[in-house]
Parts: C-alpha cells; structure tokens; sequence
C-alpha cells in the first residue's frame, strides 16, 4: 500500500504546480515571478487547473488514512491495492496523456458536463469504500 501512497502525493504535487506552468504561458516569466498585482483574467485552461488540485485535495485525506490504516492492521490485499490504483487513476494524472488527466481531472480540463464528471468522482470514491471495508473486517472493530 506504501508503494500507492507515494503515486497519489506525486500526483498531488504536479497538479498543485500545475497552475503555475499555465500562468507562465499565459503571462510570461517576469510577471509570474513578479508581485502578480496586475494580472489579466486567467484563461479558461488556468481557470480549469486551479481547480483540479481542490478536487483531488477533497477526498486525498480519506485516502491517506484508509491508507495508513491498511498498512497499520496489516491489510494489504488485492483489494485494498486494486482499488488505491483504481483511486489514483480516477483521480487523474496530469502526467498521462501530455497533461490531460483521466477521470476526474481531464473532464475538469474539458468542460464536460457536472453528471459526467460525477461519474469520475464515484469511481476515485470507490477506492474509498473497498479500503474502509477491507480495514474493517480486519479490525477489532467488527470483531
């Protein structure tokens, strides 16, 4: 489960940076790392990777404990690692496909309509459901 937890921050820390790559492009170096009082608005593409990180930022921290949890009452199995891939797919990869994300993340890109982009948000959420469900049967919890 480690070797997933270390996917899903990479993934965070390209699209917290993200931003800041479109900004260049659209206003130039100097002023990116000027003060930045005077910016144009942001283009829709800037617009649109400011807010794929505060999608994945929403549900990462239920990831990361069910995560830590697995690793903690030694529940590592297929299905806890199958659905933390299928998590860190669904949630996107800026890295895949020349900075167009999968899931959740390319629809926000896109502009695709909110129903479908919920359908992305319910299969990085799936990953949350098996995990919680595989670290309950192994807890005192339930026993």
């Amino acid at each position: 489960m480690l070797l997933m937890i270390f996917p899903v921050l990479a993934l965070l820390v390209v699209a917290v940076q993200l931003p800041g790559s479109y900004l260049t492009k659209q206003v130039g170096v100097a002023a990116q790392i000027g003060p930045r009082d005077n910016l144009p608005e942001p283009t829709q593409e800037l617009a649109r990777s400011r807010r794929a990180p505060a999608n994945l930022q929403e549900t990462l921290p239920i990831f990361l404990t069910l995560a830590v949890l697995s690793i903690v009452h030694n529940e590592q199995s297929w299905v806890s690692l199958a659905g933390a891939g299928l998590y860190f797919l669904a949630r996107g990869s800026p890295l895949l496909l020349h900075e167009r994300p999968v899931a959740t993340a390319f629809p926000v890109f896109s502009g695709w309509p909110a129903w479908l982009r919920d359908h992305g948000c319910a299969a990085g959420s799936t990953h949350l459901v098996m995990n919680l469900l595989q670290v309950l049967a192994r807890s005192d919890l339930c026993h």
